[in-house]
Formats: structure tokens, sequence, C-alpha cells
């Protein structure tokens, strides 16, 4: 079986894992890679149906092309992902989140009569922020901390205690859960911009809303995806080594 054929009976997350360019493939077809990222290929094609061997033909440049400039996240220890994410991740979010939701009011006020999507945008994304600065800080202080304790522990051959390993995961099913919901408060503001398309008469904000939502949503994917598809995947392996 040659590589690519073997796409098909991989995991979407893992191939993204292994390019990350893969993402945006997946993205034009409308797949999942990030909560929908445990899902074979195969089956997430079948059931949008879409032509497998289509994908797969977008996706064959990006595996024959050189990857020494390209990231491996894979290989990183999980400690060391963890630090990515937060320096990267959680730094835009934190720095984002007041900033688009002042655009998101500015343009509700202004422009809602005519254009009232824009109103429940604005809720949908104060929600959103809410909701993922209290997710960043339970992984700050509980889940990641966990992780990093549970990868010392197995490095120096001494074995993690069961409540530790209880406590991992349960936050790990939690963090999922919270991720799924993220994904689609912004699927719904995507959906409610038109694919964060502004109207012909826009001001300077409308638009700057639009491409911010948009570069939120992109950051967010990649996010989860790091998260979901890598780096919890390392904690439950290491779950399942000392169960």
């Amino acid at each position: 079986m040659n590589q690519i054929e073997s796409l098909k009976e991989k995991r979407i997350g893992d191939i993204v894992a292994k390019n990350y360019h893969a993402a945006g493939v997946f993205r034009k077809f409308g797949i999942d890679f990030c909560c929908g990222g445990r899902e074979r290929l195969a089956d997430v094609c079948d059931k949008k149906g879409i032509q497998i061997q289509t994908v797969t033909e977008q996706l064959k440049p990006l595996f024959r092309k050189s990857k020494q400039h390209e990231l491996n996240y894979g290989d990183w220890s999980p400690a060391f992902l963890i630090d990515y994410i937060i320096n990267t991740h959680h730094k835009f979010v934190r720095k984002k989140t007041d900033e688009i939701s002042a655009y998101a009011k500015k343009v509700a006020g202004v422009h809602g009569e005519h254009y009232p999507e824009n109103v429940t945008i604005y809720k949908m994304f104060v929600e959103l922020s809410h909701e993922l600065i209290e997710h960043l800080e339970a992984e700050e202080e509980r889940v990641f901390p966990l992780i990093k304790q549970i990868e010392q522990d197995t490095n120096n051959g001494t074995n993690p205690t069961q409540g530790d390993l209880e406590s991992l995961r349960l936050e790990l099913e939690d963090m999922i859960e919270d991720h799924e919901e993220a994904g689609n408060i912004m699927a719904g503001i995507r959906t409610l911009s038109d694919d964060f398309q502004t109207p012909e008469d826009a001001c300077a904000t409308y638009r700057i809303l639009y491409q911010n939502l948009a570069g939120f949503e992109e950051d967010l994917h990649k996010h989860v995806h790091l998260e979901n598809n890598i780096l919890f995947r390392k904690a439950e392996n290491f779950l399942a080594n000392v169960a």
C-alpha cells in the first residue's frame, strides 16, 4: 500500500499531524480536522458524499514535498508541546478576544438594524470568549501540570499515582467536550457571517471584524488540533501504558 492509498485509512487528525498543510485541503472540503480528527478519512468522505480520490489527489503534493522546513509537532515531548501551545495559542486567545469583542459590539450597534446577524454574532463571540478563557485556565492550572507530572514520572521510571491517572482521564474528557462546544459556536458564527463575507456597503470596522473572526477561527482550529490530535493522544498513551 503506497502512502497516498494509506491516507484513506488514517484518521483525519493523524494526517494533519504529519503535515499541517493538509488542514487547508480538509477545510476546502468542509472536513473537520480538529474536533472531528479521530475519524478515518474514508469514513468522513463517505458520510459527506465526497469522492475520496478528489481529496487524496490534493493531498499528494503535500506528502511529496520535502519536510525540511516543516514543524513536526508529533515529535515534540508533551511538556515542550504544552509550552508551545501556551506561548502561542493561549497567548493569542487572550490577546484577541477583547479586541474582537470590541469590534463586534461596535458593528452590532451601528449595523445591527440592517444586518441583525451581527447582534447574534456579538453575543455568540462574547459567550465563546468567556468559555475559552475558563478553558485555558483549567488547562494551565490542572490539565497541563498533570500531563507534565505523569510524563516526568514515566521518564523517571516511577508509576504515576492512581489519583493522577483518574483525574487526567476525566480532565481530558472535559477538555475535548469543551473543544467541541467552542468549535460549534465558531461554526455558527461562520454561518451567520456568510463565511466571513461582508456586504458591499460594509465600513472599515465591519471588514476588520470579519477578517479577525476568520483569523481567530483558523487559530482555534490549529489550537484544538494540537491538543486533541497530538497532545491528548500522547497523554492517553501514557495512561494506556501504565493502566
